[in-house]
């Protein structure tokens, strides 16, 4: 993490209430795919602070200039993974073996692609090496401790975003990653009240606890990070909870790739 200058509020929640610390996509798309907090590479606050007003997007130019450490990025693997599977239920196809690999290369948070990836906040809090928030973001009064941070998206205008842009978009299921988060997640999403049902996702000997919200047309869905010996990580796992996730979908939700090697360079939106 890298910042230059002392911060403001203010300059800070205009920042923060803007696409900052999202992987994107495409804002349009039926599935959002929700963590809590972004990657330590994404979004560095160097003044001054420009807030993100369109999406980023895994264009033909992200993916040209990231070709060599793609290949190392797990966690947007699994994700690939479970859109696939997801693909494969909605357009009642066959999965093949390596529909993963084709999604994660060509299609995964595409500008017209099929999925979104946010986060609730919009900074990072884990950091490479033994770097602590408070080293990070030593000389920040608005940033330290955390939980001033922290207070600032919740009350300021980071949340307000987050529920700007669902009531605009209406995406048909929000994947929420992590338990450990439900209550962020219902709170930024104003789900409290709403009633819940659990479902038990089997998956070969294993099960998995997801816990579904519904409301205005959206579906949310809280489930198990991903990686992780307690989280979705096996293949038989992510492809059941892709499964899982698709029923809920249609062919039209992946109109751009009903030909995994077609390739999406739309511009992001």
């Amino acid at each position: 993490m890298e910042y230059s200058g002392v911060f403001a509020r203010q300059e800070l929640d205009r920042y923060f209430a803007s696409y900052s610390g999202m992987e994107g996509g495409n804002p349009r798309a039926a599935v959002w795919i929700c963590d809590r907090s972004p990657q330590p590479t994404l979004d560095p606050l160097v003044a001054p602070l420009q807030p993100r007003v369109a999406p980023p997007a895994w264009d033909a130019v992200f993916r040209h200039r990231h070709r060599e450490s793609m290949g190392k990025w797990l966690g947007h693997q699994y994700v690939a993974r479970i859109m696939a599977a997801a693909r494969a239920e909605a357009l009642s196809v066959r999965p093949a073996d390596n529909d993963w690999e084709q999604y994660y290369w060509r299609h995964l948070y595409a500008p017209e692609g099929a999925e979104f990836r946010l986060s609730l906040f919009p900074l990072p809090t884990q950091f490479k090496g033994r770097t602590t928030w408070s080293k990070a973001f030593r000389g920040q009064p608005e940033l330290t401790p955390q939980s001033r941070y922290l207070d600032l998206c919740r009350h300021g205008e980071r949340f307000r975003f987050l529920a700007h842009l669902c009531a605009r978009w209406r995406p048909k299921v929000v994947v929420c990653l992590s338990h450990r988060h439900t209550d962020e997640y219902v709170e930024a999403f104003s789900l409290r009240g709403i009633a819940s049902e659990e479902h038990a996702l089997q998956a070969a000997d294993q099960v998995r606890r997801l816990r579904i919200f519904s409301k205005e047309n959206t579906t949310w869905i809280f489930c198990p990070t991903i990686g992780g010996s307690a989280g979705l990580t096996s293949r038989v796992q992510l492809d059941a909870f892709g499964k899982f996730l698709g029923k809920r979908l249609t062919a039209s939700d992946f109109g751009h790739c009903r030909d995994l090697n077609a390739v999406d360079n739309g511009p992001a939106a």
